[in-house]
């Protein structure tokens, strides 16, 4: 794996962790699930360092036990034998030089079971798990993230270690010029000291700083007005610095703001570093409160260190000072007045050890949402695998049991008819494969030089003659590769077609584990071929074995381009698509065969049947809207389409429906009852009237469906909506007798500011009479 590939997916990775735990801790605590101090810490602390230790999880530890190299491989099945990986959804790469950068998958999983192939598949990736369109990351915005990553991060290093520098130099300066505290001030922290189980601290006092703090090594700093304050005051004081050394505050305080260094980019790592910082103080505020029986005596104290202070407590910002940014301390000033009821009872080692071990459970299933291939060898057990392409180069790499290939291609190369070889490499192009079976490895790299292709060939490490038995190995080896990486798949496909025709394209479909090579096979096949009726059935068979969602919807929607396709073949392409799990794939195919022509028969049945295992609303939506777009909808099919819209929930999707229906109603009757139907089940009489007006402003009203606009307002509560509705009729509707009286029975039901607006609409038909 490439250092960019690897520290991309570590940043898109650690980014989702992040969001996943920080924001969890976020809802938890804005619920008012985190009231007790503890469980605040330990939620936020856990988030924050829970996301770097997880996100390395499941991007570095993987590339280390696989010697920073992901491989491919078969995931061992129940009973303990191999069964090869399936597909995952890539970019369609057209050849060496065109390939788009390939984001590996978010969701890696166990392969399903297949017929053995000399190259198992490049990427797995199952059906039953959800997985996201594969997205398109050049390499050139891989490079600027990381680069402006990094920037983030040095920067951020430069500003913490000069912040460390400065801490450094005041514990210095007041080691050598600060006053010793008096007597009284060390007995009491002696005392305090005790109390809380702690070793008495180091204090001094001193005159360049504001507010009372506690540095690294145990040592207390307190500012030359606490010598003006009484006793009580004093001892409030030392009660809230001391607790922060019980705490260890100091260290967590480094600890955090290193944490955020590689998460300064995320706003809530920042806000858990604030809060964390917050918590302590509220912790030592109550802590002291406890001690001195009272808040009244820490609040005098907080309150005069604003006094000399400022609005900013100068002080280094490592440093954990009693009095930082003027805002909160006010809040805690007032919380110790009021004696708000602040949880100062210690989490119970038993609900600490639990909390801590459900959270390691967490951190260890999270990897399964890494944005990275690498995930999937401690996610669900099975072996990593890669595949990693930019604009000028592709590498994959695969291992199993002992046998393990590479490939690392780059510019433009052209293999000969048969892929056994190449033919040409263009300006700068390499290509080298090395695979190791049987213990033996073997190696051979392309490379041009002085317009002439030069070819090194390695046994076992060393050089050596291309001999016969290197030429049957790499005329072996070469197809498996191009075979499964779907490499130069318009080339192949069309060389294959030229020599044996559909069949031989169709048996070498039958060979590939691969989703995403199997879909560029197949697309080849629709696009330079014209298969007969059986041919067509055992094409889409082969493309039912396609896993990803993606891949399979590419190849049908590929299928549905072929001017071959019969009745019969649609119908098994629609029932294939009830198989697709992502609803947006689903709907794109759908929305493809809705807008590519006129559906009627047992295809507009397969087609409805197809439309209605669409769970998501707007989808559902989006692809019955398909078959209204281009006008092509028989009246018969826009029934089934109004009438299969009556699954849709939603009534904003269901007026998108009606509206986009009313223009294609014709002069049906059937079409304009079932428009009727579907506008009945909108609950919302806003929709209601917004669906009426389209229906109105889409043709001619004639008297039926002026009727029905009348009925349909009696389902609206609303006297305003109805009354809208009634006034755009009078607009539109005939002048007839019979309508008009049924119109004023309706305007009878509005209260009366309504009903004279409405029958004041009538005149343009009255007078007209």
């Amino acid at each position: 794996m490439s250092a960019l590939d690897l520290a991309t997916s570590f940043l898109l990775t650690l980014a989702v962790h992040a969001t996943v735990l920080l924001g969890a801790a976020w809802l938890a605590e804005r619920a008012g699930g985190l009231r007790h101090t503890g469980w605040a810490e330990l939620a936020w602390r856990v988030a924050l360092f829970g996301a770097l230790a997880s996100a390395s999880f499941a991007v570095l530890v993987p590339a280390w036990r696989e010697t920073a190299r992901p491989v491919v491989a078969s995931v061992p099945d129940q009973a303990g034998s191999e069964t090869s990986s399936t597909r995952a959804p890539a970019d369609a790469m057209s050849s060496a030089s065109q390939t788009a950068a390939a984001l590996p998958q978010a969701i890696a999983a166990p392969a399903s079971s297949r017929d053995a192939v000399p190259m198992p598949a490049l990427a797995p990736s199952p059906r039953e798990n959800l997985r996201p369109a594969p997205i398109a990351l050049p390499g050139v915005i891989a490079s600027g993230l990381l680069a402006l990553w990094m920037l983030v991060i040095v920067l951020g290093a430069l500003r913490l270690a000069m912040q460390g520098l400065a801490l450094h130099r005041l514990g210095r300066a007041t080691a050598h010029h600060g006053e010793t505290a008096d007597e009284a001030l060390k007995q009491h922290a002696r005392q305090l000291a005790a109390e809380l189980g702690i070793a008495a601290p180091s204090l001094r006092i001193s005159r360049a700083v504001a507010s009372p703090m506690v540095l690294p090594g145990a040592r207390v700093l307190l500012p030359a007005w606490t010598l003006t304050l009484d006793e009580t005051q004093q001892r409030a004081l030392l009660a809230h610095e001391l607790s922060h050394l019980q705490r260890r505050d100091p260290a967590w305080r480094v600890a955090q703001r290193l944490a955020l260094l590689p998460l300064a980019f995320h706003p809530l790592a920042r806000h858990a570093c604030r809060r964390l910082e917050a918590l302590a103080e509220d912790a030592c505020d109550a802590r002291a409160m406890q001690l001195m029986g009272s808040g009244l005596p820490l609040a005098e104290c907080l309150a005069t260190c604003l006094t000399h202070a400022g609005a900013h407590a100068g002080q280094p910002a490592l440093a954990v000072a009693m009095a930082g940014e003027s805002g909160p301390v006010l809040r805690r000033v007032q919380n110790l007045l009021e004696e708000s009821p602040m949880s100062i009872r210690p989490l119970s080692p038993a609900l600490r050890r639990t909390a801590i071990a459900l959270a390691v459970v967490a951190l260890v299933a999270l990897p399964g949402l890494a944005v990275t291939t690498l995930a999937s060898e401690l996610a669900e057990g099975g072996y990593s695998r890669h595949m990693f392409s930019d604009d000028d180069s592709i590498s994959i790499s695969h291992s199993e049991n002992g046998y393990k290939l590479r490939l690392k291609m780059t510019g433009k190369v052209v293999f000969n008819a048969d892929s056994t070889d190449i033919a040409h490499l263009g300006p700068g192009a390499t290509f080298r494969v090395s695979e190791t079976r049987d213990g033996v490895e073997r190696e051979v790299r392309y490379f041009g030089k002085d317009g002439v292709i030069q070819r090194e060939y390695r046994r076992a490490g060393k050089e050596v003659p291309l001999d016969a038995d290197g030429r049957a190995w790499l005329a072996k080896t070469l197809p498996d590769v191009m075979r499964e990486s779907g490499i130069n798949a318009e080339q192949r496909g069309q060389a294959l077609l030229a020599k044996g025709g559909v069949p031989a394209l169709l048996d070498e479909i039958a060979l590939i584990e691969s989703d995403h090579s199997a879909a560029r096979y197949l697309a080849v096949l629709f696009k330079h071929a014209r298969p007969d009726a059986a041919q067509m059935t055992r094409a889409l068979a082969l493309a039912k074995d396609i896993s990803s969602d993606f891949e399979l919807r590419q190849a049908l929607q590929a299928a549905l381009s072929s001017p071959g396709m019969a009745p019969a073949q649609q119908v098994q392409l629609l029932d294939l698509a009830q198989g697709i799990g992502s609803d947006f794939e689903q709907a794109e195919l759908l929305s493809s065969l809705a807008e590519s022509g006129e559906l009627q028969g047992e295809v507009l049945a397969a087609w409805k049947r197809a439309v209605a295992t669409i769970g998501s609303d707007f989808e559902q939506r989006r692809v019955i809207e398909a078959m209204f777009e281009r006008g092509k909808a028989s009246p018969a099919a826009v029934v089934v389409a109004l009438d299969l819209a009556q699954g849709i929930s939603s009534d904003f999707e269901t007026r998108e429906v009606l509206t986009a229906a009313a223009p294609r109603l014709g002069a049906s009757a059937e079409a304009r009852a079932a428009w009727f139907r579907l506008a009945a089940t909108l609950g919302s009489d806003f929709e209601l009237r917004e669906a009426l007006n389209a229906l109105m402003d889409a043709g001619k009203v004639d008297v039926a469906t002026a009727d029905g606009v009348l009925v349909a307002l009696t389902d609206i509560g609303s006297d305003f909506e109805a009354s809208e509705v009634l006034k755009a009729l009078a607009r539109v509707m005939p002048a007839d007798a019979g309508l008009i009286e049924r119109y004023r029975a309706a305007a009878r039901q509005l209260g009366a500011f309504e009903r004279g607006e409405v029958e004041q609409a009538l005149d343009r038909l009255v007078s007209s009479r």
